[in-house]
């Protein structure tokens, strides 16, 4: 409830637009989400002011696209891009192209909608060389992970997931599981195979750890 309750306290930030605010809210989480999963958002972070100062109180939605790169493969990047308030189709799919700088090398984009997708749409970018990620605007006002309740989640590497197969002498499939389609899975851009350590702490439970494999 506290981390909703300041999301809600940002969100009634009577310094600026009720758009500017959801935007630089967006936008922020975005940022974090990124940083968990080891992109370099340092350069991109800005202040709810700054952000102000760039984007206006009205921002345009294709001035808030950007591009990150990974820490620790820089030629690993993903690409972040806002859809408008239109209906997107097929169309929209296209220009979305155009917005994309060095698509050849692109690993990743991420796509914030805020309307509903034609099925059009969504076949074309099914046909997209890189992985494509469609998130809801409003999915992004708050940091689900950050909630007081949420334990610590950690994704393991593939040698660590080996490791801990040959630990508990355990066949992948043994492992409990979380669907692809979960908040948390589709937080962190989890893939199927993907093991996630959860560790669970509380006045109740000093620490409690679980597994999860991506399903």
């Amino acid at each position: 409830m506290e981390n909703q309750r300041e999301c809600i306290q940002g969100l009634g930030d009577r310094g600026g637009t009720l758009e500017s605010r959801r935007y630089y809210q967006c936008r922020k989480t975005l940022l974090e989400m990124l940083a968990d999963r080891g992109y370099d958002v340092v350069s991109h972070s800005l202040s709810r002011d700054h952000f102000r100062s760039l984007f206006g109180q009205q921002p345009n939605p294709e001035s808030l696209s950007f591009s990150l790169s990974h820490l620790s493969n820089p030629s690993n990047r993903v690409q972040v891009i806002f859809a408008g308030t239109d209906d997107i189709r097929k169309q929209t799919i296209l220009g979305i192209y155009k917005q994309i700088v060095g698509a050849e090398t692109l690993n990743s984009l991420i796509l914030v909608v805020q309307s509903k997708m034609t099925s059009f749409a969504r076949k074309e970018l099914e046909n997209c060389r890189f992985k494509v990620e469609i998130i809801r605007m409003n999915d992004l006002l708050v940091n689900i992970t950050k909630h007081v309740l949420q334990p610590k989640y950690e994704v393991l590497t593939a040698d660590e997931k080996k490791a801990l197969l040959a630990k508990y002498s355990l066949e992948d499939k043994q492992l409990p599981y979380m669907l692809k389609t979960d908040a948390i899975a589709r937080y962190y851009g989890l893939e199927k195979g993907q093991v996630i350590k959860i560790t669970y702490s509380d006045a109740i439970v000093e620490s409690l750890v679980a597994y999860r494999r991506v399903v």
